[in-house]
């Protein structure tokens, strides 16, 4: 009982008194205290208001620091309301708890904002931010600048996580602190949540290597990070809107280790509303200055502002490449093609290209090239102008 009365602080009252008489009331008190404390008493000693406090400084007790969240997960959404409630109640009951997700809402016309909120007003672990249609590079920045975990998964606001995805992907970065960015594999569903069929991705480190030079290797939305590894590459970049993912791929890759895992732990969506649907030739020719620009930085800097817009970079780019007067390669052959697909390349950019092409010894599709651009070309004129 001592001890635990001992434990207790009240706070002292401020002394009434001051000089010796207030020091000598408060030297019987203490006296008095010692003396019922040999004895065992079990009784609180009240001290006299009259006396001192006690000399001895009391360390004040430091605020406790709100704990960080292991991963913080990003979700940028525009008109999402149909699967957004899904999407975050998948990542709420994730066995892994110790989480914060991000809503970033980019514009959105339907309920998606008010879902977002409606669910954050029942689990503080949703935070609603609004980024104004700016679109989704900007979204999934913002999204990061505001992420307080050292971790950052990627979630689509149309796509499912499996329970345990979240916690299986955590264990593998503390396993290994050279690791950077992880995938998983995934199921594809359509928009009623039935399975169409398998995704797959390259496992083991040569075949992820061999793989990301050619194309994307990786699901976007199966996707965790180290936060700081992504600040430090300067996050996804506007000049390769539509495969801005694998822009970032390729800069992590130069900085440190990229895996991905054989289990399928995010179904993912399809529906005709999709970018990579809509945007198909844009995706293409985004993804082409990407591998391109990954080969220019082995030797030099990018010639085009990586924050500009896909048509002005890629239009730089080409310009950059037709001063060269270097010939074409059959490895760059198909990545020009795709690039000159972009409208508004000049025509004497295009020619000096072409011809840049025949250089040496060409192969027959490189030498097709001219021919197979301006049948693409006057195919994607609008059915009026091609028939005057």
């Amino acid at each position: 009982m001592a001890g635990q009365l001992a434990s207790r602080s009240r706070p002292r009252r401020r002394p009434l008194v001051e000089g010796e008489e207030a020091r000598s009331g408060f030297a019987l008190a203490r006296a008095r205290a010692s003396r019922l404390a040999d004895v065992g008493a079990t009784k609180r000693l009240a001290v006299d208001t009259m006396t001192e406090p006690a000399t001895d400084a009391i360390t004040p007790r430091r605020p406790r620091e709100a704990q960080l969240p292991t991963v913080s997960v990003v979700i940028p959404v525009r008109d999402g309301a149909p699967y957004l409630g899904e999407a975050l109640q998948s990542i709420l009951h994730q066995d892994l708890a110790d989480i914060e997700v991000i809503v970033v809402d980019d514009g959105s016309c339907d309920d998606s904002a008010a879902i977002a909120t409606s669910i954050s007003d029942c689990d503080s672990r949703v935070k609603v931010v609004a980024n104004r249609g700016k679109g989704i590079v900007d979204a999934l920045n913002m999204g990061i600048s505001l992420a307080r975990a050292p971790l950052v998964a990627r979630m689509d606001c149309d796509d499912v996580s499996l329970p345990d995805r979240l916690r299986l992907q955590a264990a593998c970065f503390e396993a290994d602190p050279d690791l950077q960015l992880l995938g998983t594999a995934g199921l594809q569903i359509d928009r009623n949540g039935k399975p169409l069929k398998p995704m797959d991705v390259p496992i083991g480190r040569e075949q992820l290597r061999d793989a990301l030079a050619r194309y994307n290797p990786m699901l976007h939305p199966t996707v965790m990070f180290r936060t700081e590894a992504v600040r430090q590459v300067g996050g996804y970049r506007s000049a390769f809107t539509y495969a801005e993912d694998y822009d970032l791929w390729l800069r992590l890759s130069e900085t440190g280790k990229l895996a991905n895992m054989d289990a399928r732990l995010v179904k993912l969506r399809s529906h005709p509303g999709q970018i990579s649907r809509v945007k198909e030739d844009q995706q293409k020719a985004a993804a082409a200055l990407a591998r391109q620009s990954a080969l220019l930085r082995r030797s030099r800097a990018e010639p085009f502002d990586a924050s500009s817009q896909p048509a002005e970079a890629i239009g730089a780019f080409l310009a950059w490449r037709a001063a060269t007067g270097v010939g074409i390669s059959s490895l760059e052959r198909r990545d020009i093609e795709l690039l000159l697909r972009t409208a508004g390349i000049p025509l004497a950019t295009t020619c000096k290209l072409l011809f840049l092409a025949t250089v040496g010894a060409p192969s027959f599709r490189t030498l097709a090239l001219g021919p197979r651009l301006a049948w693409r070309r006057m195919t994607a004129r609008p059915a009026k102008m091609r028939r005057n």
